[in-house]
């Protein structure tokens, strides 16, 4: 395949969505599309189907699907959960259709996106949150431990917290505030055993689906909605200082919940905050196919 006819796909795979965006050689964004979560540390085999229905999504959406194979296609992904072992292990082992296919974390790309290529630290907070830094080439990561052990005032933390606030406070261990209620009424379910039997398997990106519920109870003054809003952004201020200690000084964050959550963070994290320059899935060619792809620099 000549480079006139090659494309690349990058890949941002998050645990509530997975977005592609389709390049050709020239660096030229000729589709984007979304699906459902990939990550692979959760659910290899959703991933893996995820990155096959968002790519081909893309090919349709640059009206390219009827001459365009997967075959032809060279992906870069950063992907969730691609930074333990086992998930590494699987998708190094996985039988691709591409004609090439490289990955790493959706946190090292999300970092190179944002800061085009060049230095700086990273504060992501969406369904799971973490820092990072690039510096010298070399990824420090800070936190993203998963829902299960971290991932501390990201949208799904905040979501669990505001869930087992309400079982508390249905049982008589705290008196309902207006929090409480709007959660309550929001989900519909009568009791507490049905908000157990609801909760008790649900993945991260169930609970995620309560951040802007809890944030906006913040934002009017609730007490134990602003008690779980501010253990979570001194946190996420904690680990993006630690960040940015590691020799940079130029933060960016990105994700769902980070727009929400700003107005929280320290004063010297958002004196430090600067605009994100592109997307993780630019960040994703950008890494594996920069010799190949002419991306464009801003």
């Amino acid at each position: 395949m000549g480079q006139s006819t090659s494309y690349y796909i990058g890949i941002d795979g998050g645990g509530t969505r997975c977005r592609a965006k389709l390049f050709n050689s020239k660096g030229e964004c000729l589709g984007l599309a979304e699906t459902g979560g990939a990550n692979v540390a959760s659910d290899v085999k959703q991933a893996k189907q995820s990155l096959l229905d968002v790519i081909t999504e893309a090919l349709r959406v640059a009206d390219l699907h009827a001459h365009v194979r997967l075959a032809d296609l060279h992906v870069a992904a950063g992907l969730a959960g691609a930074n333990l072992s086992s998930a590494r292990h699987a998708l190094i082992n996985w039988a691709h259709p591409f004609a090439s296919f490289h990955f790493t974390s959706d946190l090292a790309t999300a970092i190179i996106g944002a800061h085009g290529g060049g230095e700086g630290a990273l504060l992501i907070v969406g369904t799971g949150s973490c820092a990072a830094s690039w510096q010298k080439n070399t990824l420090h990561h800070f936190g993203g431990h998963g829902f299960t052990l971290g991932d501390k005032g990201s949208g799904a933390w905040l979501g669990k917290q505001a869930i087992i606030h309400l079982l508390e406070s249905l049982e008589g261990v705290f008196e309902q505030t207006g929090f409480c209620r709007a959660i309550h009424s929001h989900l519909g379910l009568p009791s507490a055993q049905a908000l157990v039997d609801h909760y008790h398997h649900a993945p991260p990106s169930v609970f995620g689906k309560l951040a802007p519920l809890v944030m906006q109870s913040a934002n009017k003054g609730d007490e134990k909605a602003l008690e779980i809003v501010k253990e979570g952004a001194d946190y996420l201020s904690k680990i993006a200082s630690l960040a940015l200690n590691s020799g940079n000084s130029k933060l960016a964050i990105t994700g769902g919940v980070a727009s929400l959550i700003t107005p929280y963070l320290s004063c010297e994290m958002r004196d430090a905050l600067v605009p994100v320059a592109h997307s993780p899935e630019w960040g994703a060619v950008y890494l594996f196919y920069k010799e190949r792809c002419q991306l464009v620099q801003r």
